[in-house]
């Protein structure tokens, strides 16, 4: 084959399936495909270990997910706390508080949670992708996807020297991100759903001041006025991290002010600020308000969108990391030995797609709702306090988070008729003004579209839920625009013309 970069004539490298992008997604299906008999390479522009902006819990169906992987033993060499219980307080310290503790249902053998940072655990992922049989490749970048007949056939590269090769395979993994560059060359960047975030980010590390105690075992979550707080025990074991989700202009406050800001929040939180009280060692602010979910089209000819170059939700519910480690060996498992003919590959791709949309729209619905900058609903609230005084911390509103059962089979209609009833006890006159009776009708509608949707086969649905999907999403621009003109795609028999978006959609909707 001919570079046109580099004018030198070789005869390309080729493998089954090439994967851009090394980190959860990307590894876990590399693992899982190497494992199988697949020959894989896959590129990660960065070197490991090393950081990304991210909130590193994993609940159990992640970690889960991590042992299936090969992971686990490489990740708990780090020493990390292990939290088998979550503590949720809303309204700390008021006549209407309600609190439950409750432990985690099991996944498989795993009932705790972990809180890894990045730069540790990523490259545990990669040494099980390694482990397992994969050619995993650091400081390579994607420069542009290769086309033959109108479907991918592999991809150009750029190794750490800048040096540019082209790499054939029957099929093109983009695992690269939300910013992700696979995306932008199949013609998939522009999202068909998208719903935007109401809340920032904001975390820092300390020194627990409770570790070797419960607590210092536990997720620990507030619900204070309309916004939110969370410390999740971390690695090594003995630090903690500490997050505050309000509204999303609060990440530019916390740059402009990091110490003001914290201040502020831990006075809004009250039962943060107790628990945190003497911490030591802190690290700085890290923060961003730029978390629009999204769906986007994520299969077709000879390419797939795997973890979240496909779909991102919001972090607010935490189950970014497990679904992207999910969306890999689901995919490698679908796939399996169905590398025979471009239609089985294609037929694959778009039945994995199918099944995550409809594993993670529940989900994706759930972070729309929570990132809403609003006070705790009285309904919500009253339901938590009647599960609390219960005393079992048996898994109950943790299957929510670690999605042992949707929010739908938790928030069960007898369920919000409770709640109703505990809410009209102590917020009898909050509950019973007009606006007090449009928010109740309007979180009722919501709960009644959200469980029609969920139910719903359609495939890349756009339908809106009241209630859930925000308006004027912001979506990430992508790291560069698509390397070709639109109008290349009019010569598709070409090495590397891709195709336009209309083709790349319209072909990934008859299932080819």
């Amino acid at each position: 084959m001919y570079s046109v970069v580099t004018g030198i004539t070789s005869t390309p490298e080729s493998c089954d399936v090439v994967i851009i992008g090394a980190r959860l997604a990307g590894a876990s299906a590399a693992a899982h495909m190497a494992r199988a008999g697949l020959d894989v390479v896959a590129l990660d522009r960065s070197s490991f270990p090393s950081d990304q902006l991210s909130t590193h819990l994993l609940f159990p169906d992640g970690i889960n997910e991590i042992r299936r992987m090969g992971a686990l033993p490489g990740i708990l060499s780090h020493n990390p706390t292990r939290s088998p219980w979550m503590q949720l307080v809303v309204n700390h310290g008021r006549p209407d508080e309600s609190r439950i503790l409750e432990r985690w249902r099991p996944a498989g053998p795993i009932d705790y949670c972990l809180c890894v940072p990045r730069i540790l655990q990523d490259v545990e992922l990669v040494n099980a992708a390694r482990a397992a049989g994969a050619d995993v490749r650091e400081r390579h970048r994607l420069v542009e996807v290769l086309w033959r007949g109108g479907r991918a056939c592999g991809v150009r590269y750029a190794d750490r020297d800048g040096n540019q090769f082209d790499l054939m395979a029957k099929l093109v993994i983009g695992a690269d991100g939300r910013r992700s560059s696979v995306a932008a060359q199949v013609g998939a960047f522009a999202p068909y759903r998208a719903s935007r975030n109401g809340r920032a980010l904001v975390f820092r590390y300390g020194d627990d001041p409770q570790f070797g105690t419960q607590a210092g075992q536990t997720i620990h979550q507030w619900r204070d006025e309309d916004s939110m707080a969370f410390l999740f025990p971390s690695t090594p074991a003995g630090r903690m991290l500490m997050l505050f989700m309000g509204p999303a202009q609060e990440a530019a406050e916390a740059s402009k002010d990091p110490e003001g800001y914290w201040d502020r929040k831990l006075a809004v939180h009250p039962g943060m600020a107790e628990r945190c009280r003497g911490a030591e060692n802190l690290s700085g602010l890290r923060a961003t308000g730029d978390t629009t979910s999204y769906f986007r089209a994520s299969s077709g000819p000879g390419w797939v969108l795997i973890g979240d170059a496909g779909h991102f939700k919001d972090p607010v519910i935490g189950q970014g990391q497990r679904d992207a480690l999910w969306s890999g060996r689901r995919l490698a498992e679908m796939l399996g030995t169905r590398l025979g003919s471009s239609w089985e590959i294609d037929q694959a791709t778009r039945e994995w797609e199918h099944e995550r949309d409809r594993e993670c729209l529940h989900a994706y619905h759930f972070g729309n709702i929570e990132t809403q900058v609003r006070t705790v609903p009285p309904v919500l609230s009253g339901a938590i306090r009647r599960s609390g005084r219960k005393g079992l911390q048996r898994p109950d509103f943790t299957d929510v988070f670690g999605r042992a059962r949707s929010i739908t089979e938790v928030l069960t209609g007898p369920r919000i008729v409770a709640g109703t009833a505990s809410a009209l006890r102590h917020n009898t006159a909050e509950l019973l003004s007009a606006q007090g009776v449009r928010d109740l009708l309007m979180d009722v509608r919501t709960q009644f579209e959200l469980r029609r949707q969920t139910k719903s086969t359609d495939f890349r649905c756009t339908r809106d839920v009241f209630g859930s999907d925000n308006a004027d999403p912001t979506p990430p621009a992508p790291v560069r625009p698509v390397a070709r003109a639109a109008n290349d795609a009019a010569t598709p028999n070409t090495e590397t013309a891709p195709p336009s978006h209309a083709q790349a959609t319209a072909t990934a909707e008859i299932g080819v």
